[in-house]
């Protein structure tokens, strides 16, 4: 185990298109779909804001990962000097793996750890928050939100762990999952150097092209990288991908009302 040496260094990856949610997402990236009268967007920089009010010193930086609609991530940012705009020229062509790329390479000094959360992450602030906490603080060298209660479908980013570290991540072949990844993960030291040399090994390579960053996560996890799970507060998350997953969303926001 490793104490963090500075700051961590927080990444949201908001480059994707969210092509299956047709024109909910036809002049924005889902960083800024609505749910409940905001966009989620709200949410995860209120987390980061409680995070660095808790501790200033324990966040280092923000950086959001632009593409499809990035005016739009501008304009919504506005006057926020302390986020740095980060952009994917592939985001149409390559997987969400070329966006943590591209935000690994902008971080000049990663000793405090990187911590990623996806966009289309829906779900309580205070979770967020928590384990924005929890990255900052930790001494493992890398975590991985897991929910352990939710029930499992095709679609689920699944787990599988043992002895508190995952074994192996995936939508299928995961033998005895444990739970579903929901999104959020950090990585220092030599954790983050193995997951960042794994990305760079995906480029230029043709059948790499449509990787999620998670089968990166998951070829480290197999050479002994070890990735602690850090179990979600409750159940009450939606990682929006469709029109469905939006309805779910509007309906997790008006049970918390």
């Amino acid at each position: 185990m490793v104490r963090p040496v500075s700051g961590l260094h927080v990444v949201i990856l908001a480059a994707g298109k969210g092509s299956r949610l047709g024109a909910l997402a036809a002049d924005r990236p889902k960083w800024l779909l609505d749910v409940g009268g905001s966009p989620i967007a709200d949410r995860q920089m209120a987390a980061v804001a409680g995070a660095r009010e808790r501790d200033a010193a324990s966040l280092a930086s923000v950086r959001v990962v632009t593409g499809h609609a990035d005016s739009a991530v501008a304009a919504y940012l506005g006057a926020e000097d302390d986020v740095q705009l980060v952009h994917n020229p592939r985001y149409a062509d390559l997987n969400n793996w070329y966006s943590v790329l591209v935000a690994l390479r902008s971080i000049p000094d990663a000793g405090g750890g990187v911590a990623v959360i996806n966009s289309d992450l829906f779900a309580p602030g205070p979770w967020i928050q928590a384990f924005l906490e929890s990255a900052a603080s930790t001494e493992h060298e890398a975590l991985i939100a897991v929910d352990m209660e939710r029930q499992l479908t095709d679609e689920s980013m699944k787990v599988s762990a043992s002895g508190g570290e995952l074994e192996a991540i995936g939508k299928v072949g995961i033998e005895d999952p444990v739970g579903e990844y929901v999104g959020m993960l950090m990585a220092r030291g030599g954790a983050l150097a193995r997951f960042r040399e794994t990305l760079e090994g995906f480029e230029g390579v043709a059948e790499h092209a449509d990787e999620w960053y998670e089968r990166g996560v998951g070829l480290t996890a197999a050479e002994g990288v070890p990735w602690t799970v850090w179990p979600t507060l409750d159940t009450g998350w939606v990682e929006i991908d469709d029109d469905g997953d939006h309805a779910a969303a509007e309906r997790l926001a008006a049970a918390e009302a």
